[in-house]
C-alpha cells in the first residue's frame, strides 16, 4: 500500500495502546457516571432533528447495559492493543471516519430507527482499518482468515436480525455493524489510492 499506510516502527520496550486505553475510559466513565442508556446522550432522531446535534457524537459512546458496555470496551482495547502500534493516529481517525457513515446511515439509510446506542458499529471500522494494516505488514493467512470471518458474521447477523456473540437491553443493529465496516474498507482504499498517485507523481518528476 501506499506511504501513507505503512507500519510506524517501534524499537525497544513496549509500547502502551494509550489512545485505546483513554477512549475505553472514556466510555466506561461513561456508563459509571450516567448509566444505561442515558437520555441526553443516546442517538435519538426527533431531539436530533430539534437540534441536539451532539447525539450523533455521543450516541456511540453510550451503552444500553452492563453487558453491552462490557463487550464493546473490551473489543476497543482488545483491537488497541493488537492495531494501535502499527495505526498510531489513524485509530481515532477510523473511529471518526466510522462515526460519520454510521451516523449517515442512521439519518438516511434506516429512517425507521429512532435510537441507537453503542461502539459496535464503529468499532467495525477500526476492526477492518486494523486487519488490512496487518495484512499490508505481515501477509499472514490468520489475518485474512479473521477479516472473512468477520464479514461473514456481519452477513449473518443481517440475515437473522440478531447479534450472534450478544445479548443486550436494546435490539441490535446488524447493519450498522456492516456500514462500519464499509466506511474502515472504503478508507484504506482511499488511502491506497493517494498513496498510489503520490508514488506517480514524485516519479514522474524525477524523469
Amino acid at each position: 500500500m501506499g506511504p501513507a499506510f505503512q507500519s510506524e516502527r517501534r524499537h525497544g520496550g513496549i509500547t502502551l495502546p494509550w489512545r485505546s486505553i483513554l477512549l475505553g475510559a472514556g466510555a466506561a466513565l461513561a456508563y459509571l457516571v450516567m448509566g444505561a442508556a442515558p437520555g441526553a446522550w443516546v442517538f435519538d432522531r426527533v431531539a436530533i432533528a430539534q437540534g441536539e446535534w451532539w447525539r450523533l457524537f455521543t450516541g456511540h459512546w453510550v451503552h444500553s447495559d452492563l453487558a453491552h458496555a462490557g463487550w464493546d470496551i473490551t473489543a476497543l482495547l482488545v483491537f488497541g492493543v493488537l492495531f494501535e502500534v502499527r495505526l498510531r493516529w489513524r485509530l481515532p481517525l477510523a473511529l471518526l471516519i466510522g462515526t460519520v457513515g454510521v451516523d449517515a446511515w442512521l439519518w438516511w439509510g434506516d429512517q425507521t430507527l429512532y435510537y441507537y446506542c453503542g461502539l459496535s458499529g464503529i468499532l467495525n471500522s477500526l476492526l477492518i482499518v486494523g486487519l488490512l494494516q496487518l495484512w499490508c505488514d505481515l501477509r499472514h493467512p490468520l489475518v485474512a482468515l479473521t477479516g472473512m470471518g468477520a464479514a461473514v458474521k456481519i452477513l449473518v447477523e443481517i440475515n437473522s436480525g440478531q447479534a450472534l456473540l450478544t445479548q443486550t437491553a436494546w435490539p441490535s443493529v446488524p447493519t450498522v455493524h456492516a456500514v462500519g465496516f464499509l466506511c474502515g474498507l472504503i478508507y484504506v482504499l482511499r488511502i491506497r489510492m493517494v498513496g498510489s498517485s503520490l508514488h506517480n507523481f514524485s516519479a514522474s518528476n524525477r524523469s
